[in-house]
């Protein structure tokens, strides 16, 4: 039986902000609509809706894109419930085929700590043993005629089924962004948020020193007493916080820690720049 098998990458593609980058306008005039004094004009009136979380006249700003995930780690997607979308069904199609594949092939995402397996020939090996098994379990019952729906049972947690067209809005999509950049987030879905992020400031320019983790859109990071995380010592599959070290300028307080009154005078902008280069490394996808 031959079955070919391609590593793919979780993957943001089709990214638009319907209306281009001066849709934000549309928000300034909500903004004015529920009374936003006119002292306060263009751009800061956006910030302001931002920064305060002001977040009913950002539902007037609509994103698209498609995502590509694995069929494992699809249902953390859908945990973002005010979100429309259409999805890859592998009821009616086969598994190796799709839209946007030229010949059949199974497409599956390596999990971020085996990204580098070649430093480890017995990891690689019964990974690649259990995925193969499976996919060759699956096509052997389509020959002997089970349908669709019950085969895709056996296909493996790593597919790249998980593939959706995606309508969301302006408020939702920072929620979103909010709780996936975090560093606890799973590696696969902060891959996808990283590409997200810089999706939106390209397209949206005045977003970029508004949007990042909780910690940085809300000047407080909520992750109090998260051993590992924000206090003692460093979890050994987390990637380190760098808002964390209450000596930098891009310190960001726990409510545990403004309860005590700790902290720093906070750089915007290097905070920006700071976490765009862990973004980018995300984003890439190589571990």
């Amino acid at each position: 039986m031959e079955i070919e098998i391609k590593i793919v990458k979780p993957r943001i593609s089709n990214f638009e902000v319907v209306k281009g980058k001066n849709t934000w306008e549309e928000v300034v005039y909500s903004a004015r609509m529920s009374g936003v004094p006119p002292e306060i004009q263009g751009e800061d009136v956006f910030q302001m809706m931002v920064s305060n979380d002001y977040g009913s006249a950002l539902e007037h700003i609509i994103i698209k894109f498609d995502l590509k995930m694995t069929k494992g780690n699809a249902p953390e997607w859908l945990e973002h419930r005010i979100v429309s979308h259409s999805g890859y069904s592998t009821r009616f199609i086969k598994a190796s085929e799709g839209i946007d594949k030229e010949k059949p092939v199974y497409e599956i995402i390596l999990p971020w700590h085996l990204l580098k397996m070649e430093s480890n020939d017995q990891q690689r090996e019964a990974f690649w043993e259990s995925v193969l098994q499976s996919i060759e379990t699956y096509e052997k019952l389509l020959e002997w005629g089970v349908p669709r729906e019950s085969t895709r049972y056996i296909l493996p947690f790593c597919q790249a089924v998980g593939i959706y067209h995606v309508t969301i809005n302006l408020r939702s999509l920072l929620n979103l962004l909010g709780l996936r950049l975090c560093v606890r987030v799973s590696p696969e879905f902060r891959c996808l948020a990283s590409q997200m992020y810089f999706d939106l400031i390209e397209q949206l320019p005045i977003m970029r020193e508004l949007v990042g983790c909780r910690g940085f859109m809300k000047s407080v990071c909520p992750e109090s007493g998260v051993t590992g995380v924000r206090k003692g010592k460093q979890h050994p599959v987390y990637p380190p916080c760098f808002f964390r070290n209450s000596k930098t300028n891009i310190y960001i307080p726990t409510k545990e820690d403004i309860r005590n009154k700790k902290g720093n005078l906070f750089n915007v902008q290097k905070a920006v720049e700071t976490q765009e280069r862990v973004f980018k490394k995300w984003a890439d996808w190589k571990g």
